[in-house]
Parts: structure tokens; C-alpha cells; sequence
């Protein structure tokens, strides 16, 4: 081949590119463009009730508890209740042994008639001047003291007996008649569970949404009931460790269905009957500061920057931005873009 014929060969190679790559133009796709626009599925807003349950974990406590223990160190005489009865308030629920205190209630009341015989004749004798203001006031100062006597030890004695502070159910009894007690001693225990108390935690961002005679729910293991309570107290502050608020409610319990102790589900709505819009989760795309989603005004795509509030696993709340009636973009977000013509399959909700 000569020089001339492989100059003609070249040239054809190019034309037959050029036209091989005009042709793969004429016959690629056309991108989203001004005439053809991009479907994409969509929804139309409206206002909702955003009335989610929030499910926490909380304990049941008696509405008053205290463990029986002696103040004094003697020997338990009398056990006067049955273990897991409701015993009244006022009730004796331990006698101790007491015959030496009361010995000495009787010699120092004898003491203190006789003082008081002397008194009376010293009185007598000082209204006639026939004995100094000294001699009286030492006599009268000897039956104050032994009165003052008999006051300690009737106190004394009534330590030796353990009554019910409140109307409750007393525990198991963890000592026998005859047995040396002393204050470190716990004779048995003593709630009052009806009403019941339920202690739980709620994080502080929803402390807004929390007042006082707020009702909950909740269940407990190896119960198919579900109980109703009432909030009568917030905690005054926030646990600096968990950022959380602790709460307390109270639940009827005239039956004795819920027992201390126990483990309860509680089931909180923090925003009944609250109108709001949500949208799906999907549907937003992440700004470096924020989130934005797509909507559609006048057949083309436009961008808002929102604001969003509560969260679930599928769809969020927002709080500014949109409005009802507004057109949602939910799908092809990736390839849209501000301005574009989009047709829009509307979902239904």
C-alpha cells in the first residue's frame, strides 16, 4: 500500500467514528430535560393526629412502707398480728418486756405522793410564815422532780410496745416470742397498698408535655389487666447522669392485684389529640445543617429547608416548613433537581 492510499484509509477511519458517535447520540436517552421531566411518586399533605404512645419501665412502691424494729434493746413478750394481715392504725403489733420499768413507775409515783403530802403541809406552814421561802421551794422542787421521773419512764415503757403507724399489711414476722431484740432488729414490715405507687423516668425533652393528673396505663407480668394511674408528682430536678425526669403516679388497688416491687410497662401519651403533619423518613434528604425535602410547584420540583420534631422508625414530624396541601416528592430524589418538570404518582396515605 502506498503512501497515498494509507492517508485515504485514515480519513475514512475518522468519518466513520464521527458518524458512529453522532448516531449513538441521536439513539442515547434523554436526561431529565426541560421536555421529557422525571415521575416520581408523591403525596399530598394533611394534618394528622400525632397521638403516639410511648412505652417506659417503672416500678410499683407502696404508698407508705416501714420496716417494725424496736427503739430499745429487751426481750419480745407478745407478737398480737398474723403475718400478711391489714391491720388499723393504732394497732399493738409487739409487746417487749417491761416489769422493771414498771417497778420503777410505782416506787417513784409512791416517792411522788409522799412528796406531794409534804408539799401540801410546807405550803401550809409558808401561807403562816412558819418556814422560809427557801424550805418551800425545795420542797417543791423534790415533787416536780419525781413527776419529771415518772414522765421519762412512762415513755420509757411505751417503747416497749410497737404499734401500726398507719392502716396496712404487715409482712412475715422475723422473730419468735422470747427473743432478745434490739433497734438494729427488724421484726416484720408494714405497707399500706392501697393506693399503689408507680415510679419511671421520662427523658427532659418531654417535660413540656407532662402535668400534674396526666393518666397512664400500664401492665405488669402475669397479668393480662391493664391498670390506670394518675401523675401527682414530678421530681425537682434533672438526673444529671440520665437527662431524664423522674415521675411518680398513683393506681387504686382496693383488690391487692399489685404487689411492691413488682415490674410494670407503662404506656405514656405525651401528644393526644395533636394536630401536626408527618411525612416519611425516606422522603428527606440531609443538609449540612438541617434537612430539606422536595415539593412540587407548578410541575417542577422545588427544595424547602424544615424543621422536624418527633420521630418514629418510619416517618417524622415537621414542625416548619411545609403546609397541608403541599405535593411531597418521595421517590428519585437522587436524580432530581431544583426546577426540574416532574410528574408526580400520588401514594395513597
Amino acid at each position: 500500500m502506498n503512501k497515498f492510499s494509507q492517508v485515504i484509509l485514515s480519513v475514512a477511519v475518522v468519518l466513520l467514528l464521527l458518524y458512529s458517535c453522532k448516531s449513538e447520540v441521536k439513539k442515547g436517552p434523554v436526561s431529565g430535560d426541560s421536555r421529557s421531566g422525571l415521575t416520581v411518586d408523591g403525596q399530598v399533605l394533611k394534618l394528622t393526629k400525632l397521638d403516639y404512645s410511648y412505652v417506659y419501665t417503672g416500678t410499683l412502691l407502696a404508698n407508705e412502707e416501714i420496716d417494725i424494729r424496736p427503739e430499745i434493746s429487751a426481750k419480745v413478750t407478745g407478737i398480737n398480728f398474723k403475718e400478711g394481715s391489714t391491720v388499723q392504725k393504732g394497732t399493738t403489733l409487739v409487746k417487749m418486756f417491761d416489769s422493771d420499768l414498771q417497778a420503777q413507775l410505782r416506787s417513784v409515783e409512791l416517792q411522788s405522793e409522799l412528796a406531794q403530802k409534804e408539799l401540801d403541809r410546807k405550803r401550809e406552814l409558808y401561807q403562816f410564815k412558819g418556814i422560809s421561802k427557801e424550805e418551800y421551794d425545795i420542797s417543791e422542787n423534790k415533787f416536780s422532780t419525781l413527776k419529771a421521773s415518772q414522765d421519762l419512764i412512762r415513755a420509757q415503757i411505751s417503747k416497749t410496745e410497737l404499734h401500726a403507724p398507719f392502716t396496712g399489711v404487715v409482712g412475715l414476722r422475723m422473730v419468735s416470742e422470747g427473743a432478745f431484740v434490739s433497734s438494729t432488729t427488724i421484726i416484720t414490715s408494714l405497707q399500706q397498698v392501697d393506693p399503689i405507687k408507680i415510679d419511671f423516668s421520662v427523658p427532659e425533652k418531654y417535660i413540656a408535655n407532662l402535668s400534674i393528673g396526666k393518666e397512664i396505663t400500664f401492665t405488669i407480668d402475669g397479668s393480662a389487666e391493664t391498670f390506670t394511674a394518675q401523675i401527682y408528682a414530678l421530681e425537682s430536678k434533672i438526673d444529671a447522669s440520665t437527662r431524664a425526669i423522674k415521675i411518680r403516679a398513683r393506681c387504686p388497688n382496693p383488690y391487692r392485684a399489685l404487689y411492691p416491687g413488682a415490674f410494670a410497662k407503662i404506656n405514656l401519651k405525651l401528644f393526644p389529640d395533636k394536630q401536626c403533619i408527618m411525612i416519611p423518613a425516606k422522603s428527606t434528604v440531609p443538609l449540612i445543617e438541617g434537612e430539606m425535602v422536595y415539593i412540587l410547584r407548578k410541575g417542577k420540583a422545588k427544595g424547602v429547608e424544615i424543621k422536624t420534631g418527633y420521630r418514629t422508625a418510619r416517618e417524622v414530624e415537621v414542625t416548619e416548613g411545609l403546609a397541608p396541601n403541599d405535593t411531597l416528592v418521595m421517590s428519585g430524589l437522587l436524580q432530581i433537581k431544583e426546577g426540574m418538570p416532574v410528574k408526580v404518582r400520588i401514594q395513597n396515605q
